[in-house]
């Protein structure tokens, strides 16, 4: 399988002799500073969890966040300095990422690193996962294509959400989340992981807005094709993956009106001079027009989005050369600014919510991160282990009735009490 997994800054050693055993590692490949020995433990925790696969590593010269972020206090340069000396003695495989091709990284253990890991009895027991934070705070603009936490101080909000993602990370992390091959054998298991929820800072001139954008949820498997997903295991049970029905236009109905679509056709269902408009053009408008500044601009981003798909990346997918093909054929026939104002006649009630700038679209993102965290807790209290992908819920196949119930009707709790604030769009008019 193709799956290659993002290096866990959170993870370390708790035994002695296996600190013991790793220094001298450490001692052998050359090392004398005690950063490099933190990154050595870090960068074999890593590999010995993830078994004989690609785990993939940031390489750039900047700094890995502060101790919400990365609680072990590890730095750039005794990372790399540690994956050079391993490679150099014969102990991983590194291949080298791109920026250009936006490719990280990757190490992998050889046969002598597996070797060392048997002789020196590790074991899963012998590694902790170090929690920092369960809610982390971004700025808004990368650097050079990199995210860059912010340290920040709690908000009533933040430790009261902070105290409910560890309950359902400890929930998670009790469970036997596993990945099988097509033949039903194991590919890997999912352990030792943190759950966060990740917030990004615009600059909103409001008392306790600090998370009130983005707020999205990634696990370890949310890199999975929707294919792999299929072969999770929760506790031994197959699973079933479930969408919110038109998830990001239903949380706007949700908060904006205090119910869902309240019509039987499907939200996205459009005609434009007597031409249906193909469903997966309107969602792309519809997504694309909660964070633009204008109609035409949406319009650009949808061409650009189908273009990169289907162009611009090595290996792209046939559905995705398909539907850039279907867009390019139905502009010919209808205009797209006429299809990003059927949109907007379709929906009066949530109409002028569009068009609102990207900080407006990382809100209404949020609304539905929100939404879908109110069904994981409540699951959480029930004892259901659920895994989310941004909208979608990953469950057991006997809970499937439960949240097919649940997942499109659970309400919009405005838990940081600011809602009618920032609901205002004039506030985002110089954003």
């Amino acid at each position: 399988m193709a799956h290659k997994p993002k290096i866990d800054l959170f993870l370390d050693l708790n035994m002695p002799h296996l600190e013991e055993l790793t220094e001298q590692l450490g001692k052998d490949l050359g090392m004398r500073q005690g950063t490099q020995f933190k990154a050595l433990r870090l960068l074999l925790c890593n590999m010995y969890i993830q078994g004989q696969r690609q785990v993939r590593v940031s390489r750039r010269k900047q700094p890995l966040g502060g101790k919400k972020d990365n609680p072990i206090d590890i730095k750039y340069s005794a990372i790399n300095g540690s994956l050079d000396k391993l490679e150099a003695n014969g102990y991983i495989i590194q291949e080298l990422g791109s920026h250009e091709e936006r490719k990280m990284t990757t190490m992998m253990p050889t046969d002598r690193l597996m070797q060392w890991f048997e002789n020196t009895r590790w074991s899963d027991e012998g590694i902790d996962k170090r929690v920092g934070t369960y809610v982390t705070l971004r700025k808004a603009k990368k650097d050079n294509g990199k995210s860059i936490y912010i340290d920040y101080e709690d908000t009533e909000y933040s430790k009261w959400l902070s105290e409910e993602i560890k309950k359902y990370d400890q929930l998670l992390n009790r469970s036997r989340i596993m990945l099988l091959n097509d033949d039903g054998s194991e590919d890997r298991e999912f352990k030792k992981f943190t759950v966060q929820r990740k917030f990004i800072r615009h600059n909103f001139k409001d008392k306790n807005t600090e998370f009130t954008f983005g707020g999205r949820m990634p696990g370890p498997w949310t890199n999975l094709s929707s294919e792999l997903r299929k072969n999770i295991t929760i506790n031994g049970q197959p699973t079933v993956e479930l969408d919110r029905t038109a998830s990001h236009l239903n949380a706007m109905y949700q908060v904006i009106t205090g119910a869902p679509y309240p019509y039987d056709d499907d939200p996205y269902h459009i005609v434009v001079d007597c031409y249906p408009v193909p469903r997966h053009i309107a969602k792309n408008f519809s997504s694309f027009m909660q964070g633009s500044k204008s109609p035409r601009g949406a319009a650009q981003s949808v061409i650009n989005h189908y273009r990169y798909d289907a162009l611009k990346v090595k290996n792209p997918k046939d559905k995705d050369i398909k539907n850039y093909e279907d867009y390019i054929e139905f502009k010919k026939k209808v205009k797209p600014l006429d299809i990003a104002q059927a949109i907007l006649n379709k929906h009066p009630k949530i109409a002028k919510y569009y068009n609102n700038r990207k900080v407006y679209g990382d809100l209404i993102s949020c609304w539905e991160s929100d939404i879908v965290f109110e069904v994981l807790m409540e699951l959480t209290k029930r004892g259901i282990p659920c895994l989310t992908i941004y909208d979608s819920f990953i469950v057991p196949l006997e809970y499937e009735d439960l949240v097919d119930s649940m997942k499109d009707i659970t309400p919009y709790e405005d838990r940081r009490g600011i809602l009618k604030e920032l609901l205002k769009v004039d506030n985002y008019n110089g954003n």
